[in-house]
């Protein structure tokens, strides 16, 4: 019998089959596709304060490092921010996995290719191998499946469609500004964003993505022509993006989700390779003190109040974002430019923990015209 079954070999579930494999517990990750790191379903922006929380070396999968970013409301408004030093990396999302797959092997972890989960009945788990039907015995599975996780169906949790989003993503070539990003708000791209990522000066990833029921391959082209873009596409990929609360509560009886699967993602912009790592730790930190204490399982959820604190406060920012029309966005940015929400930002923002700058906001009186919207923001 397998101590854990994890299913998913992304980087979340790599993860926690890593950590829990490092403390001799047996570990055993079920992936369905053939190989590490495909399909590639991510843009590869990481914040660099992440990556150094996380204890981590991204240097051999980095792609280009980012100083700063552009955001563009429905009529050219800008916001600008730029730093001096870089605050995050774009990364080659395939070798980030297959570096975390290096990893969990040599902490002692077993990872099976083409090996499908199907179900989960007490402790018997059916999969689909090579074709063909097993069945394992296992005590605790996690479910680090990713957007349309089959895990999370099996433990009962149905997400309404409302809470996702579609993306269409290119590989261009072009002529940019390698040192930042590119954010473009409007209703080309409603309930989220166009953005364009720069690898070097001459290739970038470009992308959008929308509510479900909108093919986001024709709003990208709407993108383009309202901004006048011209790329020569070097691929295409397509993929879901979770923009909802966080689960509640992750665990199902000896199911735990984890990453994308528990909507471990910041639902402002789509990422999720942080906050699902640093949710990793604490789900094989929740299996870990099982195995060795007799705790809860239930205390993974605990263990998340940190993370699940600023992913609840990214997604209240979603929510209210998606509440505006493209003239309303327009006059949101125009106020916080005057503000002085740049100047501020280049001092105090941060990508993965809004929570640490909204409250100084609070403390600049040129900002507390806007004490309605934190007070909105702050209600639980």
């Amino acid at each position: 019998m397998d101590s854990v079954a994890v299913v998913g070999a992304g980087p979340i579930g790599l993860k926690v089959a890593s950590l829990l494999a490092k403390h001799g517990w047996e570990v055993n990750v079920l992936e369905e596709h053939s190989q590490i790191g495909i399909p590639e379903n991510c843009s590869g922006l990481i914040s660099l304060s992440g990556i150094k929380e996380l204890g981590m070396d991204v240097k051999d999968v980095t792609v280009n490092k980012i100083y700063g970013a552009e955001i563009v409301s429905p009529s050219g408004e800008k916001l600008v921010v730029e730093r001096k030093e870089a605050v995050a990396v774009v990364i080659d999302r395939a070798a980030f996995d297959r570096m975390l797959y290096k990893e969990a092997l040599k902490s002692g972890a077993s990872i099976e290719f083409n090996s499908k989960f199907i179900d989960l009945r007490t402790q018997s788990l059916f999969l689909k191998k090579e074709n063909r039907g097993e069945l394992r015995k296992v005590k605790i599975v996690v479910g680090a499946d990713g957007v349309y996780s089959k895990v999370r169906e099996v433990a009962g949790i149905n997400i309404s469609k409302k809470y996702f989003v579609h993306s269409y993503q290119e590989r261009v070539e072009g002529s940019f500004n390698k040192k930042k990003v590119y954010v473009y708000l409007g209703s080309f791209a409603r309930n989220f964003f166009a953005w364009i990522i720069p690898e070097n000066d001459h290739i970038a990833r470009a992308g959008i993505a929308t509510s479900f029921g909108e093919n986001p391959s024709k709003a990208f082209e709407r993108f383009k022509e309202k901004f006048a873009f011209e790329f020569d596409t070097i691929e295409k990929q397509s993929f879901a993006i979770p923009i909802g609360p966080p689960i509640k509560d992750p665990v199902v009886d000896k199911i735990l989700l984890v990453g994308d699967a528990a909507f471990h993602v910041k639902a402002t912009t789509g990422g999720g390779i942080i906050m699902g790592l640093s949710a990793a730790e604490k789900c094989a930190k929740a299996i870990e003190e099982h195995f060795k204490y007799g705790t809860e399982l239930k205390n993974y959820s605990k263990l998340l109040k940190p993370i699940i604190k600023e992913l609840v406060l990214h997604w209240k920012i979603r929510r209210y974002l998606n509440s505006l029309d493209d003239s309303r966005l327009d006059k949101l940015l125009i106020r916080l430019k005057k503000a002085g929400i740049e100047e501020f930002l280049v001092e105090h923002g941060d990508m993965d923990k809004p929570s640490r700058f909204l409250g100084k906001l609070l403390k600049k009186p040129k900002f507390w015209r806007f004490l309605p919207l934190f007070l909105r923001l702050s209600i639980k």
